[in-house]
């Protein structure tokens, strides 16, 4: 899959965002992977990813549970999720790799950064693809720091204007920083938007454009909009106490 592929971004914020996607084959492995694939949702809620989704049935942002998914899912079911810290992502793979599966496993990330984490597992991946960027009239398309937030989902379900709009909602004070990022990532319901990431994106617009205003000011006003945020509750681990 490369839907999850082309991702824009610093290196620094791209370090912060890592997609997990893991799909039986029809016809080839798919008999019997429905108890894999729920012992694999295990293991990745037990590390926690920074969001997660289940097709048709919504992600994180919906406060999905968990237990439910479970009982939807049936042998050509598909898991899809982020994490915003590369260690948790090696955790994943580290004991998956233990239990040998035998289930495709696509991983999503700074070239590098995955490469790196296959070596120290002693994995050696069996396909690369590398996004070599967009060609053509790149003057049609977006502010850069639009598509960092568009291109996280990759079904295009994060749109442009939606992005926009949500944007021009937070500088007004219309909405605060928490509702920004729940509208922004609830249109992807495979639940690889990183809402970490969208977090410091947005502050890093707010701050970057609002200059009526000290530096020292903007510095604390950037980190109350995260603070809201951090303390919001995991509608996951909510939802399933």
């Amino acid at each position: 899959m490369t839907h999850s592929l082309h991702r824009t971004g610093s290196e620094t914020s791209l370090k912060k965002d890592y997609v997990f996607l893991c799909t039986p084959a029809k016809g080839v492995n798919n008999e019997g992977a429905r108890d894999k694939l729920i012992k694999i949702l295990d293991i990745i809620m037990e590390v926690g990813p920074t969001n997660i989704g289940f097709y048709g049935y919504g992600s994180k942002v919906d406060g999905i549970c968990i237990e439910d998914i479970k009982k939807r899912m049936h042998d050509n079911s598909r898991l899809r999720c982020c994490f915003d810290d590369r260690e948790k992502l090696k955790e994943v793979l580290k004991r998956i790799k233990a239990e040998e599966f035998g289930l495709s496993i696509t991983v999503s990330g700074l070239i590098s950064e995955i490469l790196e984490i296959s070596k120290k597992l002693s994995l050696t991946p069996h396909t690369v693809n590398i996004s070599c960027g967009v060609f053509g009239k790149v003057n049609y398309l977006p502010d850069k720091r639009i598509t960092e937030i568009t291109t996280m989902c990759g079904h295009g379900m994060v749109g442009y204007r939606l992005t926009e709009d949500t944007i021009d909602q937070l500088k007004k004070g219309e909405i605060d920083l928490e509702k920004a990022i729940h509208t922004l990532q609830k249109p992807c319901t495979c639940g690889i938007f990183n809402p970490t990431r969208a977090r410091e994106i947005l502050q890093r617009i707010i701050y970057e454009e609002d200059d009526t205003k000290s530096e020292s000011q903007r510095r604390s006003e950037a980190d109350e909009l995260g603070a809201k945020i951090r303390v919001r509750p995991d509608p996951v681990a909510a939802a399933n106490r």
